[in-house]
Formats: C-alpha cells, sequence, structure tokens
C-alpha cells in the first residue's frame, strides 16, 4: 500500500538503535527470500506479476484530503505472496522500493529503512498467511476457499500494521511525538485500501488457479476502473478541501484585521494581540496540544481577546496609572461583552470559552466566574500567560518595559496561584525560540490610530461661549483676546494661575512649557497650596504622566499624583492627578497639571471645563510667545526663549 518513507532528522541514539535493529532484520529477511524465490517453480509467472506491480505502482494516488496514498500495486504485492509465498513477494516489493527511491532521490539511510520495513511487512504477511491455512503456495497447492478467506485477511492486516506501524515508530522518534498519534493521523486511512487490494488480489488468484486467464485478464480493467473512479472521487474531495482551506485562511486573515482595528483603539497595545497569538500558538505546540480545532480556537482567541474593549471608555483603556475600583470594575466588563460579542459569530471551534476564561486565575481568585485548576480552559491558561509577558515586556506610560527576566520572575511569583504552574515552566523554557517577528502594525492601521489624535481636527478653538457661562470661564476667553498685544508668556500664566484657582479651589497647579533644546517640559508657573514644591521641575517628553500627555496629546484625569511627583506627591498630601495637553494647531505649546489632595478629585464636570479651555490658554501662549522671545526682560522672568515642539 504505503512505503511511506520517515523522513530522518539529526540523529539521536534511540533513532539510530531504531534504525540498525529494522534494517539488520530487514537484511536477514531478504537473504531468505532471495533463497525462496531461488526454489519456487515458474519464475516466469511470478515475475510477471511482480513486472504487472513495478508497472501500477507508477500511478500511485496522493490524496492530502484524507493523507493517504493510494494504488493498485499492493494487489499484486498480495497476489505474488498468494501463488509463490513470501520469498518471492517480499523480492519483488523491495525491488519497487528501489526503483522508489531511485526516482526520489531518497538518502541512503532513509532507503534502506524503507526496503527493511517493506520486506519485514511483506514476508510476515505471508508467512502469517501460509501458517494459519497450512497449505504449499497456490500456485501448486490447493485448499477450499471458505478456509482461505479470513488467512487473506490476516495477510492484509499484517502486511498493512507493520508496514504503517514501523514507520510510525521512526517519525515518533525524530518529532518526539507518540507513535500512536501518527499513525492515527497519517496512516489509519491506509487500513481500508490495504483490505480492498487483498479482496482483489483473492479473486485474481482464484481465477489463476482455475486456469481462467480470460477472466484474469477482465480483472486488469476493473482495477482500472477502480483507479480512475478513486482519482476522481478523491480529486473532488481534494478541491473541496482546498476551497475549504482558502475560505478557511480569508476567515483568518478577517479575524486579524478585526482584531488590530480593535487594537488600534488601544494608545498602548498596538500589535500587542499579534505578538501574543504567535506566543500563544507556539506555547501550545510545546504543550503538545495537537488537538487541530483547539489549536485554532487558540490562533483567533488570541486575536480576539480583547474585543470586550470596544465597550470600554478611552479614559479608562488609555489611563496612565492605576485604575480606582469603579473604574477596574468596568474595565473587568470587557471580558464579558467579548465573549458575548464573538458568541454571535459561529466559530467552528471553540473560540468563546477561551475569551471568557482568559483572566481566571488558577486558584479560583480571577474573574468573571472564578473558575480554578482545571476548569479553566486549557487555551485561556495558555492565553493568560503569555497576555501578561507580553504586556510586562511592553512601554506603558506609567512604566518602561521589563526586561525578559523581570517578566519571567514574576510569572514565576504567580506560578500556582494565578498561572498553571506547567504552562509556565513550558512557556519559560520555549519562549525565547517562538517567532514573534509581527513587525510594525500595517499603515492603514497605523491611520486609524493617528486620526483619532488628528492634530488639525478639534484642535481649533472652542465655539463662543455665551454670556450666562461662568465668569471664570468668561475671562478665559477675554484672555485669549488681549494675549495678542504686548502680554508676555509669564503674563498669561500668572493670569491662568489666578483664574484656575478660582475654579478648583485647593488644587496645586503647574504649568509646563516645552524646553525645545532638551525635548523636554519645565515647569513655568505653578500655583495652589503645594506650588513651591512644582517650581523647577522637568520631565522628558513621553515619561510620567505630564510627559505621557505630551507625547500622546490626550488628557488624563483623577489618576495617581505619585505617577507624576513620586514621592514629592506623599509629602505635600498629594493623591490625584489632572492633566490636560495645550495644543495650537499643531504645535504642543505646554501641558496643564493639577494635583489634590483627596482621591477622584477631578470631577466629570470640572474635568470638562479646563479641557474646553485649554484651547483658550493655548492660544493665549501662543500669540505671547514672539513677545517673550524679544523681551530680554520679560524672558529674565519666564522660561528660556519658548520654540513650539511639534509632538512625536
Amino acid at each position: 500500500m504505503s512505503e511511506s518513507a520517515a523522513r530522518p532528522q539529526p540523529s539521536s541514539r534511540a533513532l539510530r538503535v531504531y534504525l540498525t535493529a529494522v534494517v539488520c532484520v530487514g537484511a536477514i529477511v531478504m537473504a531468505q527470500a532471495v533463497i525462496d524465490s531461488v526454489r519456487t517453480p515458474y519464475p516466469l509467472a511470478w515475475l510477471g506479476l511482480a513486472l504487472l506491480a513495478l508497472v501500477s505502482g507508477w500511478y500511485r494516488l496522493d490524496f492530502t484530503s484524507v493523507d493517504a496514498t493510494i494504488g493498485i500495486d499492493d494487489t499484486f504485492w498480495i497476489a505474488t505472496a498468494l501463488m509463490f509465498g513470501p520469498g518471492p513477494a517480499s523480492l519483488a516489493i523491495v525491488s519497487h522500493a528501489v526503483m522508489f527511491s531511485i526516482r526520489r532521490r531518497l538518502a541512503m539511510r532513509q532507503a534502506a529503512f524503507n526496503f527493511a520495513a517493506l520486506g519485514i511487512s511483506m514476508w510476515m504477511g505471508g508467512r502469517a498467511f501460509f501458517a494459519l491455512t497450512g497449505v504449499a503456495p497456490l500456485a501448486i497447492g490447493h485448499a477450499p476457499i471458505g478456509h482461505l478467506v479470513l488467512p487473506v485477511f490476516a495477510l492484509a492486516s499484517v502486511y498493512f500494521a507493520l508496514n504503517s506501524g514501523l514507520t510510525a515508530v521512526v517519525l515518533g522518534l525524530v518529532t518526539r511525538q507518540s507513535p500512536v498519534t501518527i499513525w492515527k493521523k497519517h496512516f489509519r486511512w491506509h487500513g481500508v485500501a490495504y483490505l480492498g487490494a487483498a479482496s482483489v488480489a483473492f479473486c485474481l488468484v482464484l481465477l489463476l488457479q482455475q486456469r481462467s486467464l480470460a477472466a484474469a485478464a477482465m480483472v486488469l480493467p476493473l482495477l482500472a476502473v477502480f483507479h480512475l473512479t478513486l482519482r476522481a472521487s478523491f480529486g473532488r474531495l481534494d478541491d473541496a478541501r482546498k476551497h475549504l482551506g482558502n475560505m478557511d485562511r480569508l476567515y483568518l486573515s478577517t479575524v486579524e484585521t478585526l482584531a488590530m482595528a480593535i487594537d488600534a483603539k488601544d494608545d498602548v497595545t498596538h500589535s500587542h494581540v499579534r505578538r501574543v497569538q504567535a506566543y500563544a500558538v507556539g506555547l501550545a505546540r510545546a504543550l503538545n496540544v495537537t488537538d487541530e480545532p483547539t489549536l485554532k480556537a487558540i490562533e483567533a482567541a488570541a486575536l480576539l481577546h480583547d474585543t470586550g474593549k470596544l465597550a470600554v471608555p478611552e479614559r479608562i483603556l488609555n489611563k496612565p496609572g492605576k485604575l480606582t475600583e469603579s473604574e477596574f470594575e468596568q474595565m473587568k466588563q470587557h471580558v464579558d461583552i467579548g465573549a458575548d460579542i464573538l458568541s454571535l459569530v459561529e466559530f467552528p471551534y471553540p473560540v468563546v470559552p477561551i475569551v471568557r476564561a482568559h483572566h481566571e486565575s488558577w486558584n479560583g481568585s480571577g474573574y468573571p466566574r472564578g473558575l480554578k485548576g482545571t476548569e479553566i480552559p486549557i487555551g485561556a491558561r495558555i492565553l493568560s500567560v503569555v497576555d501578561c509577558f507580553d504586556a510586562l515586556t511592553s512601554d506603558r506610560p506609567y512604566r518602561k518595559k521589563m526586561t525578559d527576566g523581570e517578566a519571567i520572575a514574576i510569572l514565576r511569583e504567580r506560578q500556582g496561584q494565578m498561572y498553571d504552574a506547567d504552562v509556565v515552566d513550558t512557556f519559560v523554557r520555549v519562549y525565547q525560540s517562538i517567532d514573534v517577528g509581527c513587525g510594525d502594525a500595517p499603515e492603514v492601521m497605523q491611520r486609524v490610530t493617528r486620526s483619532r489624535h488628528d492634530e488639525g481636527a478639534g484642535r481649533e478653538l472652542a465655539p463662543e461661549v455665551s454670556a450666562n457661562a461662568p465668569g471664570s470661564l468668561l475671562a478665559f476667553v477675554s484672555l485669549s483676546r488681549i494675549a495678542s498685544g504686548d502680554a508676555s508668556v509669564a503674563d498669561v500664566l500668572a493670569l491662568g494661575s489666578r483664574l484656575l484657582a478660582d475654579v478648583v479651589p485647593g488644587a496645586t497647579g503647574a504649568w509646563y512649557v516645552p524646553d525645545g533644546t532638551r525635548d523636554r517640559l519645565i515647569v513655568a508657573d505653578t500655583f495652589g497650596p503645594a506650588a513651591a514644591s512644582m517650581r523647577g521641575l522637568t520631565v522628558a517628553v513621553g515619561e510620567r504622566l505630564t510627559g505621557w500627555v505630551a507625547a500622546n496629546r490626550q488628557c488624563i484625569v483623577n489618576s495617581d499624583a505619585a505617577l507624576d511627583l513620586g514621592l514629592k506627591a506623599e509629602a505635600s498630601g498629594l493623591q490625584s492627578c489632572m492633566s490636560v495637553q495645550l495644543l495650537m494647531g499643531e504645535s504642543l505649546v505646554g501641558v496643564l497639571s493639577l494635583y489634590a489632595p483627596a482621591v477622584n478629585a477631578f470631577a466629570d464636570d470640572c474635568g470638562r471645563l479646563i479641557e474646553m479651555v485649554a484651547p483658550h490658554i493655548a492660544a493665549a501662549i501662543h500669540a505671547a510667545a514672539p513677545a517673550a522671545a524679544e523681551s530680554k526682560t520679560t524672558a529674565d522672568k519666564a522660561p528660556a526663549p519658548l520654540r513650539l515642539v511639534a509632538t512625536r
């Protein structure tokens, strides 16, 4: 049936011993087969059958749809064994293997294994037949037909079992997988064809025994029809499989595109899902997850596990710093929301359970269901580990990315509590060998992200404020109108400080302006109870809360003041921070950071009011900047000559 060639990789000792043993046994068998063939009568007859087998062997059919190779040559090998004994049949099939090896240019060790495995299989199958029947080869002996049926099928079964089993073992040694698993995946379909070949061979032998050469010759067209029918039937099956494969690739591409679009919503996790997918699939294979539906489910779930973030407000999703209790509760909802969204898609594999459980903990302390241990799907256990590792080794606005060693230490610390210990151990062992070369997100996805922070959109001056607005708000509007005269930056900031003291009483504020020579922000003016401790502060663009706002041009509200001020926050009793960007067109002119002694001190109304007046303050600073640069007196009081720096 199939002389499927093992393809040995770099040798192991067990593999070398196994190959040597098979080849040695095969050599002994072939020596005996040569002796038996010389003693067999009717040499032209068995050579004719062998020649038919050799010719038909060139017309084998390879079917990827069932991972099988089917041919009609086995019919003639089995017929040769029945008519003339296992010796001539083994010699004939090895001759075919020699031609096959030359045609495929197989390596010597691989070819030797194929010769030996096929010779042993046919020899043992033939010996089993004659041991059960107790008769001589059927070319010279006779037996009742009823007594031959089961032995014929025994011959086919032994031939199939040894041929496929010997190959499955060598593949298992090469790939370090279970031979049983390999046999089920690659060889189980072959057995039916072996039995079919044995049936046709038996009929052919009976006709030859009756000296009905014409009837025997009629078997050949039947074999040709069988061959063509199989080719047409399985050809259609192969076409259908290719079509399904193309649809599957299209489906996964669509899923990946959706996942990247969701990923683009989150400012701090670009390409996160693609890296997580690579880690998750690689780790699953390292854990010997071989079930194809489970692997596909992990592949899709890794891409889509953050789908529920569509329902999380961006002020929470992109908040630098620790979330409040209420914000965290809202963030936790993304798991169920994501799973519910994906449940509307009829996935052919279990994606939804993985997404719903990827924040569960091994000890049952996770969410949303409190699952523990093996109640958590293996895909979710894998996803939780790789998701954490990628998050720890990626930059965040409130901290620099950790080294791999630091991230691994945290995984080890949580091992057996949050994460499955076996999954962590395996990940630590193999993560460096997993290719996560995702690269940057496609240009179109980068455009999605940029469009959300389009410098020219929404940055114009706020519309006119009605006359019944609060007096402090009207003062800001007036400030933007008069600042185009002789006012300096220091004048603008001083007036802004006085007005903000009324808008957010009890808060401490700091006006940060860019120092273009060093790509840093420096405090130009302060106000409030802790103003003295703020003076002289500087921060690099992109660092801490203020620097993050400058780099990303996105306001943060009610973050932890310690993330911006460090120990100064504790010393001054400050807990909350609100930081808002001051932009004029495409240029950053400053950042206003406010600090308060209470948690969540900046209510929604207060935050919206400050965001509303921010464009007016920016316009005033922008208009005052030229006057500041021209006046040495003003320059003594204000920061170094102001240069407008386009945000990165």
